[in-house]
């Protein structure tokens, strides 16, 4: 199985946040994203788009957005 670890970059920098570890699933709802780790627990990230979904450094990679 494969869990990855969720970063965010905000605009216009370089650097990346953590937002979350050992996420399985994540999907688009009501203008958020939702992050589902193994244990069923959410993560709600508001106003960021997927920049890159990476298998082998498990890494997934958000980017903030203007809010819809």
């Amino acid at each position: 199985m494969c869990e990855f670890t969720v970063y965010v970059y905000e605009d216009g920098t370089k650097d990346r946040l953590l937002v979350a570890k050992n996420i399985l699933a994540a999907k688009r709802k009501d203008g958020r994203t939702l992050l589902m780790d193994a244990f069923g627990s959410i993560t709600p990230v508001e106003s960021v788009t997927i920049e890159e979904v990476n298998t082998i450094s498990q890494e997934l990679i958000l980017k903030k957005i203007e809010p819809e």
